[in-house]
């Protein structure tokens, strides 16, 4: 009586465990993002650089040097905290990790070919990069219930929209510090917040 069975087999107390597995799973993804919070800061911080770079000294080479830069010092941070648990090693993880691996490929194969060819400051090739970090975002934010990060996403693709409406290279100097800034180094920030107030315990399906 206090343990009826569905129509297929399946228990009351088989989907209270698989519910609590799935919020477990869950907060396991949500662990990993928080512990990599840092990379967030990180590119935003090396696009904000760069793009200050192009705006007072222009070059061809600024771009490249960023990526490659910021490469290094993410490559380096990594090294040091290979002790530590930096991006949580389980299931929700590696497919959390997996999408912002992807999509950094993805992105770095676009930026460097656009580079090549010379296309970079086409306002929609930024709308492009946008759209990407956005649908990373928004998959994760799906993924995870999270309604910041869903936040995140909706910004990234609002930046993206907003290129394709400027006029001027001085509106892609206001539109992409500002992207970086609040989708990538507050994000990052609130993120790193998240982690060591829970202390790499469960973050809260609120926040």
């Amino acid at each position: 009586m206090t343990n009826p069975e569905s129509e297929d087999g399946t228990t009351r107390d088989d989907l209270i465990q698989r519910l609590a597995l799935m919020e477990t799973m869950i907060a396991e993804g949500r662990r990993t993002t928080t512990r990599c919070g840092w990379i967030f800061v990180l590119w935003g911080l090396m696009d904000i650089a760069g793009m200050g770079w192009e705006w007072r000294w222009p070059s061809y080479w600024i771009w490249p040097t960023t990526l490659v830069v910021g490469f290094l010092i993410q490559f380096a941070i990594g090294l040091r905290w290979k002790a530590h648990p930096v991006c949580a090693n389980n299931s929700q993880g590696r497919i959390i990790g997996a999408i912002w691996s992807m999509m950094g490929l993805a992105t770095t194969i676009y930026v460097f070919t656009a580079i090549f060819r010379h296309l970079a400051w086409q306002f929609s090739f930024i709308a492009g990069v946008f759209m990407l970090v956005g649908m990373a975002h928004a998959i994760s934010a799906m993924i995870l219930r999270w309604r910041v990060q869903g936040v995140v996403a909706a910004l990234w693709w609002a930046g993206g929209v907003a290129m394709f409406f400027a006029h001027s290279s001085n509106e892609i100097f206001v539109i992409f510090p500002l992207e970086m800034f609040f989708g990538m180094v507050l994000f990052g920030l609130y993120s790193m917040m998240l982690e060591r107030r829970e202390g790499g315990g469960h973050v809260s399906a609120n926040v």
